[in-house]
């Protein structure tokens, strides 16, 4: 039997209400998240850093706020609950304290914090161009090919893969390196199952798979697979 708790809830209501249900709960969390980073503004040492991670959880309210209804919805194990352990995994990077050492050298702990600006500004360009199309599981909603999109089909996971990897620089720690790991081999699996729901529901990506790269590179399959729209 596929894991699809989606499908069991529809049974007592419409899946239209259980649409707008998840999108409030998820709405409300972020605002709180929201509300916890701003009143952080005095603590942080780069702003520039406190900035662009504050708004990361404004564009994820807003594409809550505008997303489209999926065109195909996530379903099983690895499109929801893989998904969601990808996107609480960087949180247990903060339960590690920071290297002293670190700390100690201003310029190497300002370096790391331009890099996680730099790579969590990469982030939010594909949120904002990916907006209506958003999602957490593996869900196809629109196609978008526009933005950080023209160069690399994963600019959203990219982004998070290396402030993650700045994160455990920061924090460094042999349980940090294995979550870091973990974290990049689960991003790799969302991009490989995202790309082949996106291509079963719009063919048309299968031509701009080819003119886009994976991560960083072309990938040998890239005609058949593509970045999902429902990320995140």
């Amino acid at each position: 039997m596929v894991f699809d708790p989606f499908a069991l809830l529809a049974r007592f209501t419409s899946e239209a209400l259980l649409h707008r249900l998840i999108r409030i709960g998820m709405i409300i969390v972020l605002v709180v998240f929201l509300i916890s980073r701003l009143r952080d503004y005095h603590h942080v040492t780069l702003k520039p850093l406190w900035l662009v991670e504050s708004l990361l959880f404004a564009i994820l309210i807003l594409a809550f706020l505008l997303r489209s209804p999926p065109r195909d919805r996530s379903r099983g194990v690895g499109e929801i609950l893989i998904p969601l352990a990808a996107s609480l995994l960087p949180f247990a990077l903060l339960l590690s304290p920071p290297v002293s050492r670190v700390l100690a050298e201003r310029r190497l702990l300002l370096g790391i914090f331009w890099c996680m600006t730099a790579a969590t500004t990469l982030t939010i360009w594909g949120m904002w161009t990916l907006r209506h199309a958003f999602s957490i599981t593996v869900e196809a909603r629109a196609l978008v090919t526009g933005g950080p999109y023209r160069f690399v089909r994963h600019p959203i996971y990219l982004g998070e893969i290396l402030a993650a990897a700045g994160v455990t620089v920061l924090r460094f720690s042999p349980v940090n390196c294995i979550l870091l790991a973990l974290f990049v081999c689960l991003q790799l699996l969302r991009a490989h199952w995202e790309e082949a729901k996106l291509t079963r529901n719009f063919p048309e990506y299968s031509t701009f798979a080819t003119r886009s790269r994976w991560f960083g590179r072309k990938s040998p399959s890239a005609k058949v697979r593509l970045e999902s729209d429902a990320k995140r």
